[in-house]
């Protein structure tokens, strides 16, 4: 309890001598890292000086979000390849956001830390299954945050789990593939968010060990169905951390929005508001451009600027 405790007076301190509404708030603002829930079990700090801005001040929403369901991995401690800098603090936070500036219930959120390819194979197939039974009206958010790697003959782009070698695309998940599956799944929208890059870089910028020396142009791939990609970084670029907020850029400028909107913000504002706000803090604080980018379906149009997360 003294650890929630300090949690919710940093957030908000006008519900400290609330007790009916500390209650609900501590329900929310900890979630339940449960082995059920695919996630691991994680200490939360106190010490705000340890904290990104955007960790605290998360705000409350009463929606009661209950027909969209997300999976979010955020693989960090890699086993064969460098670790990805705050991908876990990615993952665990945008988490907290879903559940309370969207309302998303935490039953709907499948959150994995440090995923294999079997939990990205069985979360996947968690989604299907349930967009299969709510058949298309619910909505999909799939979020990921952790290495890409690229193929070096086909150009192709690959997410990298955990136990993958990045020498071997065999290993990963194709971006092929994942836009194949979620859209061809029965729902009202699919929201894809990749905070990483797949030139073979590292979210520092200098090359993964088994890559080669240069970064390479992967392929775009064109999403289908009800499906819109905002990826963190445009071909050959890197996918930056910004180490003074402890996230990866693409995803604290993400979170930011959501923060400053209290998740009202269409996908439309997100966009220009992420890509702008990227593009200006890498050059000032990287040197190197990285620039976001947004990729819809030739089904949905522009229509995606106009959906919202909640």
């Amino acid at each position: 309890n003294e650890t929630v405790s300090g949690v919710i007076d940093m957030g908000n301190k006008s519900i400290r001598n609330d007790a009916s509404v500390h209650t609900a708030v501590t329900d929310i603002v900890v979630p339940d890292m449960s082995q059920d829930n695919n996630s691991h079990n994680k200490s939360i700090s106190t010490d705000s000086t340890s904290q990104s801005d955007v960790d605290r001040n998360i705000p409350l929403s009463t929606a009661n979000n209950e027909n969209t369901f997300v999976v979010i991995i955020a693989n960090e401690n890699y086993r064969r390849v460098e670790k990805v800098p705050h991908a876990n603090n990615d993952g665990e936070i945008f988490k907290r956001y879903c559940v309370n500036a969207l309302g998303i219930p935490e039953k709907n959120i499948k959150y994995v830390a440090d995923a294999s390819l079997n939990d990205l194979k069985y979360n996947l197939n968690w989604l299907k299954q349930v967009m299969d039974v709510y058949q298309g009206e619910a909505k999909v958010v799939f979020y990921y945050a952790g290495h890409g790697v690229p193929d070096e003959t086909s150009k192709a782009g690959f997410l990298l789990p955990v136990d993958g070698y990045s020498s071997d695309i065999a290993t990963g998940f194709s971006l092929k593939m994942l836009y194949e599956e979620l859209g061809q799944i029965p729902s009202k929208s699919v929201l894809v968010l990749l905070d990483a890059c797949f030139s073979g870089a590292k979210r520092e910028g200098d090359m993964l060990a088994s890559a080669r020396g240069v970064a390479i142009k992967v392929k775009p791939n064109d999403p289908k169905g009800k499906l819109v990609v905002f990826s963190a970084a445009q071909g050959d670029e890197t996918a930056y951390p910004y180490k003074e907020q402890r996230h990866g850029m693409f995803t604290y400028y993400l979170l930011k929005k959501l923060q400053e909107t209290k998740g009202e913000a269409t996908l439309g504002e997100i966009s220009d508001y992420v890509t702008s706000e990227v593009r200006k803090q890498s050059i000032v604080i990287n040197g190197k451009m990285q620039t976001p980018s947004v990729i819809p379906s030739s089904v949905i149009g522009d229509s995606w600027r106009n959906w919202k997360l909640k």
